[in-house]
């Protein structure tokens, strides 16, 4: 295996334990009920907490990401989250237990901006594709959702303390992983060490591109409106298919989640490969139809088949939304050397939406039943009216070739020039250093 491909899977299956971390859990709430005295307010706050921690910590990862290398900070941020896991597994009452899950969240919430930091020097470093790294992250992402819970189902014979203290030793393991996996800063070649020096070339500096900021805020807004969308079906469609209806419909339930999610995984992975030389805004456009598409679709009939279909509709457009927030982040070359903090900021802003999506799901559906997903779906709408508007402003060519693939970055040692993102086209107007 080339360096390039071996350390890029070492980031992958970082991004698989991290998400399966959100649902390992899930089977054993039972279980932790009796051996930690929780009761249902408990175990809410168990995954609140856990959530919030994680959502909260990532800013202050992302400045030890600028101040530090992430490396190094995605190795000491596994290790405190193998520490919770660990308070997890040996908790006997409620406030240990709730201690272990806010330090398994921190450590989660600390890593996510390295790992993300350390997708773009990897792809600065061996020339990758962004977008085929970061459909293939999106992919091992959902991997994680999926495996967490089938792990703990199939390793349930040996008990919740084994079971997790396996899972600790895995992450402690994965830790040191990451260390070798993500490259130092300095490593970079030397297009890149003089993006770094003049970040303001597509920011302040660059017209109406705005400082890296305002693209940061913009792009974290876009990864917010997704995840409430996909966050509000969670609480929303079980109750929708099951107005009506006698008996049990979790069989129902799992189906459609199960095909929705596995269309986000395959999406994600697709899109990486075949989209490289679309702009920014033909991808957001085309998301946010699926999306609205999806959405009115919900409306027509609670059977199964058409929700799935429909439902599939809104994971392919949550899938473009995903990819093009993050391949816009790391092409954004303002934030070259401050990746830490953009990313930070752009991590809570848009976990926020997994905070807020189920309140305004359960809210709407309340209010008014199946034409809650007609409501989202004109929110759709306009935001596409929105864009429409100011596309104009922030019209950008083609992306550029990437210099490599994941297979032939390691031969050439050249970075690729990307070039879809607004703030990169005016880099290159006010600056003419070679791309």
């Amino acid at each position: 295996m080339t360096p390039a491909r071996r350390r890029a899977a070492l980031l992958l299956i970082a991004v698989m334990s991290v998400n399966a971390s959100y649902t390992v859990l899930i089977p054993f709430v039972p279980e932790l009920q009796h051996r930690a005295g929780a009761d249902p307010t408990v175990i809410a706050l168990t995954f609140a907490l856990f959530a919030a921690a994680k959502t909260l910590s990532q800013p202050l990862g992302g400045l030890w990401v600028d101040r530090w290398r992430p490396g190094h900070v995605a190795f000491v941020a596994q290790l405190i989250a193998a520490a919770g896991i660990v308070i997890t597994a040996v908790a006997r009452d409620p406030q240990t237990l709730l201690a272990g899950r806010v330090c398994w969240g921190l450590g989660e919430g600390l890593v996510t901006p390295a790992l993300y930091a350390g997708m773009g020097l990897l792809c600065r470093r061996y020339g990758l594709s962004s977008s085929r790294l970061i459909g293939n992250f999106g992919t091992a992402a959902m991997a994680g959702f999926l495996i967490g819970p089938l792990v703990t189902g199939v390793a349930a014979p040996l008990g919740l303390e084994a079971l997790f203290f396996a899972g600790a030793a895995v992450t402690a393991v994965t830790a040191f992983g990451l260390f070798q996996a993500i490259p130092r800063s300095g490593e970079e070649g030397p297009e890149e060490a003089e993006a770094d020096d003049a970040p303001a070339a597509d920011g302040a500096g660059a017209g109406s591109a705005g400082p890296w900021w305002l693209w940061v805020l913009a792009l974290g807004a876009l990864d917010l409106f997704a995840n409430v969308i996909y966050s509000a079906f969670e609480p929303m469609l079980p109750l929708y298919l099951s107005a009506g209806r006698d008996g049990s419909v979790r069989g129902t339930i799992s189906v459609v989640f199960s095909v929705g999610l596995a269309t986000f995984a395959l999406f994600t992975w697709a899109l990486g490969r075949y989209t490289e030389r679309l702009r920014l805004m033909t991808l957001i456009r085309a998301g946010m139809t699926l999306m609205a598409l999806g959405l009115a679709g919900l409306t027509l009939s609670a059977e199964v088949v058409p929700v799935a279909a429909s439902f599939v509709l809104c994971m392919a457009g949550a899938a473009v939304l995903y990819l093009t927030a993050r391949r816009g982040l790391i092409e954004l070359r303002s934030a070259m050397s401050r990746q830490g903090k953009a990313f930070g900021l752009f991590g809570f802003i848009g976990d926020s939406g997994n905070v807020i999506g189920p309140i305004i799901g359960v809210a709407l559906f309340g209010w008014t039943g199946a034409t809650s997903f007609l409501l989202l779906g004109v929110l759709c709408v306009v935001a596409l009216v929105g864009l429409a508007a100011v596309s104009g402003r922030f019209r950008g060519p083609r992306a550029a070739e990437p210099t490599a693939t994941a297979g032939t970055a390691e031969t050439t040692g050249t970075a690729p020039t990307p070039e879809s993102t607004e703030a990169a086209v005016a880099a290159q107007e006010t600056s003419q250093r070679p791309s």
